[in-house]
């Protein structure tokens, strides 16, 4: 006989207080459940509610700005300085002082316009510049740099009225005009000759020109200019890329005047011939611009240094963007470079606040072998898990090349280390997580709606690790989970559970193992080549049959560009854009960069992308907040590589979905800086 079969008979007052015991005891362990549950939700909304330090620049170093900057013009502004303050304090401060809200990740850094020094201009070495210098750079701009050209923007008269405030921000009170000095008269080119270009040699030699540009001529030293800002030598052999113009009579006035601040030296020394020689060398040792016959792609990003490689990866791409401190309108915090400390919030992934990435011993990655980090970077793999890719997106990043990913690493390790404890993630309770995913458009993976960005640093905290709390309330829920249970297990009557045996048992670990496996991140159990796949698989592949080989590889070179340097991650994977961001700077949608005509950037021209790109003004001269368009990072990109993604940009297939129209600052924005993974029309924080 079985044990069911001989079990002695039950009273039914015994069964029924029995039953009730049970029903009180399990309404207990579900609400001691819910309880704990509920706690570990309250410290992931509350835990990290407020920073632990909100930094503020001297308005010397940093100026604040108001959004948009037409808000910031007093009343009785000049026409001269209501341009500039629209157009130019961005980078330049509204005194013109190089001190712009932007001017922290530009390179190089913005002209102090009230200092005499000017770089590109006609007049000796130590006079200031003439009026028609000024004007020239603000028409033109200043090519393969941050320096907008506004000639197709600003009419005449603002055009003038602006020059005119430049002119006197520079001007010494109770002195002459500026204007008053006489620009260097250029004498005619000799015709250039294989002599000449033999003198040149041998004067570029003589004259210590290789100490900057070097043997070869391709610059790339970093070297340090006024105050504590840098710049780096010119690549000579790539004339597309002269600020001051590539015309002959240009490369002869830059030897004449110098370009102080700047380490170039003037050379008005040197005999006219001698000087015209110089420029003669500098020509015939042009190469190929990218795109035309014979061209090898060579910006910095491609050098076989690691540190240069790695250097310019950095500072060209986001990395900045989330790892270093913001002040409350978004001014980065320089001196604290890549030390972390911003909270990304991306409900119900969790909260997180952005890693050290300096070397730092104890609080950054001093003790991360190279490997490790590069490994982070494109996998999101680490030795202590996985990175959330709503916090870090390494599935944007995980088609770096190995030595792209290598360089990164090895830059990193030789930033200034920086001791900036930065705060375990936290996450959510698993009904709340399970519900938001439940409800959300992507059930499986948990899509968050919004992702926030909070400026201050949240790390440095005291106190203990809310984040090890979390840790224990959740083992605190298994325990309550087992010994109800086990519970189960004893007050059931046996002939219920026991036919099914084992299985009732598995049945329960199953389902609760599925549910706390539901409740927590998922990609962790795929692998990262496949997540990454199926996040860049709609990226177009342009073709390219047909083309020459090297206007082939500018395109493709533009396509890795447009990948990893996370333009998809804001424009979508076939750049129609219309993800809303919402914060200080009022509400954004992303740009549809699709080659349509009408929707995107189609009828653009390559300089009105470039500029757009590097230097954040729109086809209509409307700035870009540099935070939505990180054109402030951007500046860093070389010429080739903004040439490369304008190629690949322009062969994006036509998308004629229109994006909402901007809208300003109005008091239902997000008090957060707020970006939408999903479409949304509704202006504001909602």
């Amino acid at each position: 006989m079985t044990a069911a079969e001989t079990a002695a008979p039950v009273a039914p007052e015994s069964a029924s207080l029995g039953t009730r015991r049970l029903l009180r005891w399990s309404l207990a362990a579900c609400g001691l459940l819910l309880v704990l549950d509920l706690a570990r939700s309250l410290i992931g909304h509350f835990g990290y509610a407020s920073p632990v330090s909100m930094w503020q620049p001297e308005t010397d170093r940093y100026a604040d700005i108001v959004w948009p900057p037409a808000a910031s013009v007093p009343p009785g502004a000049s026409r001269g300085q209501r341009v500039f303050l629209e157009n130019c304090a961005i980078c330049h401060g509204p005194e013109g002082r190089g001190n712009g809200a932007a001017a922290p990740s530009l390179a190089p850094r913005p002209r102090d316009l009230a200092s005499p020094a000017f770089k590109y201009k006609s007049t000796p070495a130590g006079a200031p510049p003439h009026v028609d210098d000024i004007r020239r750079v603000v028409r033109d701009g200043l090519a393969a740099s941050a320096m907008p050209g506004f000639g197709d923007i600003l009419t005449p008269t603002d055009l003038d009225a602006v020059v005119a405030f430049v002119r006197d921000l520079g001007a010494p009170a109770a002195t002459a005009s500026p204007t008053d000095t006489a620009p260097v008269v250029v004498s005619p080119r000799p015709p250039a000759t294989a002599a000449s270009v033999s003198r040149g040699a041998t004067l570029y030699s003589e004259q210590g020109c290789a100490g900057c540009h070097g043997d070869d001529l391709r610059g790339g030293q970093v070297m340090a200019e006024a105050g504590d800002s840098s710049v780096t030598s010119r690549d000579l052999t790539a004339p597309w890329t002269f600020r001051g113009g590539a015309a002959p009579t240009d490369v002869f006035l830059r030897l004449t005047t110098g370009l102080a601040p700047a380490p170039m030296p003037a050379y008005a020394h040197l005999p006219e011939p001698d000087r015209w020689a110089l420029v003669d060398f500098i020509e015939s040792r042009r190469r190929p611009a990218p795109g035309e016959p014979g061209a090898v792609l060579a910006s910095p990003g491609q050098s076989a240094d690691p540190l240069v490689r790695g250097r310019y990866l950095v500072r060209a791409g986001l990395c900045g963007l989330c790892h270093t401190e913001v002040s409350r309108i978004g001014i980065y915090r320089d001196d604290r470079y890549l030390a972390g400390g911003i909270r990304v919030a991306a409900h119900p992934q969790g909260v997180f606040v952005s890693r050290n990435l300096t070397p730092d011993d104890e609080t950054g990655l001093g003790r991360w072998s190279e490997a490790e980090i590069a490994r982070a970077i494109r996998d999101g793999r680490t030795a202590n898990g996985l990175l959330n890719p709503w916090s870090m997106p390494w599935l944007f990043l995980h088609g770096l090349s190995d030595p792209d990913a290598m360089a990164i690493a090895r830059y990193l390790k030789t930033l200034p280390p920086v001791h900036n404890a930065v705060p375990e993630p936290l996450g959510y309770g698993a009904v709340e997580t399970v519900l938001t995913k439940l409800r959300s458009g992507d059930p499986w993976l948990g899509r968050p709606e919004t992702i926030t960005y909070a400026a201050g640093n949240f790390a440095g905290r005291s106190g203990p690790s809310l984040a090890r709390v979390q840790t224990l309330l959740t083992i605190a829920q298994a325990v309550v989970l087992l010994l109800w249970l086990a519970l189960l297990a004893r007050a059931i009557p046996a002939r219920l559970w026991l036919p099914l045996g084992r299985r009732s048992w598995r049945g329960a670990l199953a389902g609760t193992a599925a549910v706390a496996v539901y409740a927590a991140p998922m990609l962790g159990l795929v692998p990262a080549g496949l997540v990454a796949d199926a996040a860049l698989r709609d990226v177009p592949q342009p073709i390219t049959d047909g083309l020459a080989p090297e206007q082939a590889a500018l395109i493709d070179r533009g396509r890795y560009l447009f990948t990893h340097a996370s333009c998809v991650f804001c424009h979508r994977a076939d750049g129609s854009g219309g993800l809303k961001l919402s914060g200080l700077p009022g509400t954004l949608y992303t740009a549809n960069i699709s080659s349509d005509p009408s929707a995107g950037i189609g009828a653009w021209s390559d300089a009105e992308i470039a500029r757009a790109v590097r230097s954040g003004v729109g086809r209509r001269g409307r700035p870009l907040y540099w935070q939505a368009m990180p054109w402030d990072h951007f500046s860093n990109l070389d010429e080739e590589d903004v040439m490369a993604l304008t190629a690949y940009l322009r062969r994006l297939p036509p998308v004629a979905t229109a994006v909402p129209a901007y809208r300003p600052p109005s008091v239902d924005d997000c008090r957060d800086y707020t970006v939408w993974t999903v479409p949304s029309t509704t202006p504001g924080c909602r």
